[in-house]
């Protein structure tokens, strides 16, 4: 008997698999391309500036001086404070609940630009000399001859715009 080979075998033509590897190339250097050129940072880039805190003890208050640097709102910052173990993010809207005061001192506005200050006010704590944030349940009482961190951060971006720390 005679058999008959058959030595035909069903494949892709070399022409169309070389272009399927390009095509596939093409699109990976694509979505590196995309990403290392930052298309998927979605957050917005924190102001950067220098500021100083001056504490006040007889007024309870923090003076917060904006030395250089870019200008950003108040509406758009939290201020912590953290001493010890403890620690209160205060913002304008906790005026009155929180703070007694959130406010520019210097200019107009709610622009914090170099050269203006703006001033985050709290309570006399009564037994002790000091500064008081906070309600019962979630306060902070800052204590004289105490060291004190406090960060100004971002709210959009969620990034520290300043941070340094002081002894009251």
């Amino acid at each position: 008997m005679m058999h008959r080979r058959r030595d035909r075998e069903s494949a892709v033509s070399p022409v169309v698999g070389v272009m399927l590897m390009l095509v596939v190339t093409i699109i990976i250097a694509a979505v590196v391309s995309a990403f290392a050129g930052g298309f998927s940072e979605g957050s917005k880039k924190a102001p950067q500036c220098t500021i100083a805190a001056v504490p006040d003890l007889m007024y309870h208050t923090i003076t917060f001086e904006h030395n250089g640097g870019d200008a950003f709102s108040l509406d758009e910052i939290d201020v912590i404070f953290q001493s010890s173990d403890a620690k209160i993010s205060l913002s304008p809207k906790d005026v009155g609940t929180s703070c007694e005061a959130f406010a520019l001192t210097s200019g107009s506005g709610s622009m914090v630009k170099p050269g203006n200050s703006f001033v985050v006010r709290g309570s006399d704590p009564v037994w002790t000399r000091g500064i008081r944030f906070g309600q019962s349940g979630n306060s902070l009482t800052l204590q004289e001859n105490n060291r004190v961190e406090w960060i100004v951060l971002d709210k959009r971006s969620m990034k520290t715009i300043a941070t340094g720390e002081m002894i009251l």
